[in-house]
């Protein structure tokens, strides 16, 4: 009896151990789809007010975005983004093979995914290793800023080619952070933008459109912003997927070739669900799932999680308890078994 007491309070603290702890794939923040909208030859952060004057961008996000954007303008409209209170803006450069237009959706023409559409994803994480999680604060109303440099003349002059922004595939298979379009047995090559998470606490914006940001420094404690740019945001990866082929080759930009590759980014969230998702998804450490509903879904998340995890501890506990009273059985009962060659 004393055996299938222990073996029944081992099995419940297993029950409890999982009731709480999170899964070894869960990453604090939260995603959230966000398809294509439009193209234009406009860029309304480093030629606002002048239509036409940029290189053609394909955009996402918010639908009304555009060479005369403004906060004002952008905020409350419609979006392409499963999370409704999404309403920010985002940009990359056209993509072409062969001279012919690829747009960032769709199946491709061959390959393991022919029924599969390329999609869009906007993640909302966390990499500051060094810093607690509750300092990260959200991004402030009307942030703009820009990844990678367009008019680069060599995949030197990117810097942030191969780190920060890179290629792969929609499988992630091969894994690698890769610095040009590589051939996919799915037939849709990604490609993956990483903006800053650290603000220099002043400047929605920089006559560079890069200089108010900066990333992450190392540390002996980990990543922590740097001391000219101390305040810690959201990290926001734009993954964009496109259906191009198992062929990769032939790839270009509007902005010329693949090193040029860049991206734009302005925050017109509705501010609050944006704070509220940072605080309940980041500063507790909070893996918020997709498209996140900010005042409901994380919660709803967590329980969903501890359900789950429950569950699989209560089998456990279950199967410990089975074990527990088999094994304290009298002898006898286990005649006639584990005799056979």
């Amino acid at each position: 009896m004393v055996r299938l007491f222990a073996r029944c309070a081992a099995g419940c603290i297993v029950f409890l151990v999982a009731l709480t702890a999170a899964p070894a794939w869960a990453s604090p923040g939260w995603i959230v789809f966000c398809e294509y909208s439009h193209s234009l030859k406009d860029d309304p952060i480093v030629y606002p007010g002048v239509a036409g004057q940029s290189h053609l961008h394909d955009f996402f996000g918010n639908v009304t975005t555009n060479a005369s954007s403004t906060d004002a303008s952008m905020l409350g409209k419609t979006t392409t983004c499963q999370t409704a209170a999404d309403t920010a803006g985002f940009w990359v450069p056209a993509l072409f093979r062969d001279g012919k237009r690829i747009l960032p959706e769709g199946a491709p023409p061959d390959g393991t995914q022919r029924d599969y559409h390329a999609r869009t994803q906007v993640y909302y994480q966390n990499n500051l290793t060094g810093l607690a999680a509750s300092t990260i604060q959200p991004m402030p109303a009307g942030l703009r800023m820009v990844a990678g440099t367009s008019t680069a003349t060599g995949p030197k002059e990117n810097g942030l080619l191969g780190r920060e922004i890179y290629w792969g595939c929609s499988d992630n298979k091969p894994d690698g952070k890769f610095t040009a379009p590589i051939d996919c047995a799915t037939g849709i090559v990604s490609l993956h933008i990483g903006f800053p998470n650290c603000w220099d606490g002043q400047h929605l914006d920089s006559p560079d459109h890069q200089g108010h940001m900066a990333y992450p420094a190392s540390s002996p404690q980990g990543y922590v912003c740097p001391a000219d740019h101390p305040v810690p945001i959201p990290r926001v990866i734009v993954r964009v997927e496109y259906p191009i082929g198992t062929d990769s080759s032939g790839i270009s930009l509007s902005s010329g070739k693949t090193f040029t590759v860049h991206g734009d980014f302005w925050n017109t969230w509705d501010q609050p669900a944006l704070a509220q998702l940072t605080s309940t998804c980041l500063d507790a450490n909070l893996d918020c799932g997709v498209d996140p509903d900010p005042f409901t879904s994380p919660h709803t998340t967590l329980v969903r999680r501890l359900a789950i995890w429950g569950l699989v501890g209560l089998i456990i506990a279950g199967a410990a308890f089975i074990a527990g009273f088999r094994s304290s059985a009298p002898e006898e009962r286990q005649v006639g078994y584990g005799n056979h060659p």
